[in-house]
């Protein structure tokens, strides 16, 4: 694109040949040549801005959106990760029932602890040590709230009745709202297979404008002729029965006459996990090792649905942190291939020892 500079030297250029006489920027004709290079340049820029805005390969924002509308996809919103609490009740209060009221907080440990909220009222019995299970989210969207089981440790405001908290499951469902580039790579991708009702991309951008569903293995004919299976996963997790329901209901819909949909929470593979790590001066050991368990977890749960882990990639994640100055990898750890169908997750908490 020509800059307004370029503009001006130009016009005065042209008029000097064809006058013999120049036009200098405090005269009238040099006031005009300025004003009617900021207008040239203004509309150059909108040309080179539909231009661009014309193509997905270059259009952003609101314009991307719209060029997506026309495939049949829309940006996927943020989601907060959702799960249940359970609270315990201290064994001194046995008079009577402890009612511990929805929207109470509870975070993870740590220096930068992630907070959850309950969603219902949780009803403790008589009983000390008596426990009840409440559904709750992450208050803040984003992958950060897909922790592992047994991560919420803590009330945020202390209970006299509360003895302890914890998340028996993990928390899943959690994402940061769709980036540019990624609904980008969804439209040429879904471009260059065009849904047609029948094909694999069609089902594929179905699952994947559903709710809690991060990634999807598509078989068509399977089990057979005519037929489609879908194995969906979450982060770092099988997708729920919310979101296989969801995209099930939205296939039986949007499925060709004779055909038949089949979807499934994705099979799992579970992996454990022990990293080698050198901690960074100054650090405290329980922070690197939070730290690092969250980064592990994170890793995973960023993984799709028939994606194999690398060492390479939990490394760069780990080091990341910026907690730790190195990191290693027991000898002979490896990686399982998984089929199509299957999730690698990991198999309890990350053991982290020190180098």
């Amino acid at each position: 694109m020509i800059l307004y500079e370029d503009l001006v030297q130009q016009m005065q250029k042209s008029y000097a040949e064809k006058t013999g006489a120049a036009a200098p920027e405090d005269s009238d004709t040099g006031v005009r040549f300025r004003v009617l290079a900021g207008e040239l340049y203004s509309l150059w820029g909108g040309i080179e801005w539909l231009k661009a805005s014309l193509l997905p390969q270059t259009a952003a924002g609101e314009e991307l959106e719209k060029l997506a509308a026309k495939e049949g996809l829309s940006r996927i919103a943020a989601a907060k990760a959702v799960g249940k609490i359970r609270f315990t009740k201290t064994r001194e209060s046995t008079i009577f029932t402890a009612l511990v009221p929805a929207g109470t907080r509870c975070k993870t440990a740590g220096a930068n602890p992630v907070v959850f909220e309950t969603l219902e009222e949780a009803e403790l019995a008589l009983s000390g040590g008596a426990t009840a299970e409440v559904a709750a989210q992450a208050v803040e969207s984003g992958e950060s709230g897909n922790v592992l089981a047994g991560a919420i440790c803590t009330l945020q405001d202390a209970n006299p009745y509360v003895a302890a908290v914890s998340n028996p499951a993990a928390f899943s469902g959690g994402r940061a709202q769709e980036t540019d580039d990624e609904l980008r790579g969804r439209l040429l991708a879904a471009q260059k297979a065009p849904q047609n009702g029948a094909n694999a991309a069609f089902y594929r951008q179905l699952a994947l404008g559903q709710a809690g569903v991060q990634s999807v293995c598509v078989q068509p004919a399977v089990p057979g002729r005519g037929e489609v299976t879908l194995w969906l996963a979450g982060a770092g997790a099988p997708a729920g029965s919310a979101a296989v329901k969801a995209v099930q209901d939205a296939a039986e819909k949007a499925r060709e006459l004779g055909s038949a949909v089949h979807v499934y929470p994705a099979k799992t593979e579970a992996v454990p996990l022990t990293v080698l790590v050198q901690k960074a001066a100054g650090q405290e050991d329980a922070a690197v090792q939070a730290a690092v368990k969250a980064a592990a977890a994170q890793c995973f749960a960023k993984l799709a649905v028939g994606e194999k882990m690398s060492a390479a990639r939990l490394c760069a994640a780990v080091l990341q942190t910026g907690m730790v100055t190195d990191m290693e990898l027991p000898e002979g750890t490896q990686f399982p291939a998984v089929p199509a169908d299957t999730l690698t997750v990991l198999k309890g908490e990350t053991e982290v020892e020190w180098i």
